[in-house]
């Protein structure tokens, strides 16, 4: 069964964009760290009984960067890596922020609800604290299980740019016995949706900007979104006792 997939743009307002998006559900888009913080307490609270019961949260996490050849160059080049999904996990590499390229965009799923929080312009603008501390602790939260394709990349750059700790990361090549199979692949074998790609172009795009396209909050929330639905697929679940927290 193919998937139908789609964003369109809902509403518009000072602090945050909001879309419709056909296979996450619903995407907020926003720069500013009080639609971020409210999105975290509202997935709080949608989850409640979970946490209180000790099954804990399954988010959806990526996160998306602009390549360093966009930084220095107009050019696009069709041979550069995708911006997301096919970066080497390079687990062994312990070097600072240097070593990392800035995270453009944070974007989390639960349910159908996504958020993509334009982290590198929060962090530009900001007059006071760029990252809502609701969202650090929840990052932090051994209750949430954050899944994503190669996840520890994205969790080394939410570090060494932003200080961010993700407690309890799940690799997607790992818990889906999949290897080294695409997100495409696993989302057609694990959940019997067909033809869901992403495009490439969209992926090494200026994600630093201060206002992203339709086609790149698609790409964002698609990212996220699988993240979270094959994760829950597949049952990750917190490995922390939650009443030690």
């Amino acid at each position: 069964m193919a998937a139908a997939v789609s964003a369109r743009l809902r509403h518009s307002t000072r602090t945050h964009d909001d879309y419709e998006v056909r296979v996450a559900g619903r995407g907020t888009v926003t720069v500013t760290p009080a639609v971020a913080r409210c999105w975290v307490y509202t997935t709080l609270w949608r989850g409640r009984r979970r946490l209180h019961s000790g099954m804990g949260l399954t988010v959806g996490l990526g996160v998306q960067w602009t390549p360093p050849f966009l930084d220095s160059s107009s050019s696009d080049d069709e041979s550069e890596p995708d911006g997301g999904e096919s970066e080497p996990d390079s687990s062994d590499n312990d070097g600072g922020s240097e070593s990392e390229l800035r995270p453009g965009t944070l974007q989390l799923c639960s349910g159908h609800r996504c958020l993509v929080f334009q982290i590198a312009q929060a962090a530009d603008n900001a007059d006071g604290a760029a990252i809502p501390a609701i969202l650090s602790r929840f990052l932090d939260d051994p209750r949430v299980a954050f899944v994503g394709y190669n996840v520890r990349s994205d969790c080394r750059k939410l570090s060494a740019h932003h200080g961010l700790e993700d407690r309890c990361a799940r690799e997607l090549r790992e818990v889906t016995g999949m290897g080294n199979a695409s997100m495409a692949g696993m989302a057609e074998r694990l959940l019997g949706w067909g033809g869901v790609k992403k495009d490439k172009r969209v992926g090494v795009s200026r994600w630093h900007a201060r206002d992203l396209s339709e086609e790149q909050v698609f790409y964002a929330c698609h990212d996220a979104c699988l993240s979270y639905c094959l994760g829950a697929r597949v049952g990750v679940m917190p490995d922390s006792d939650p009443a030690s927290y």
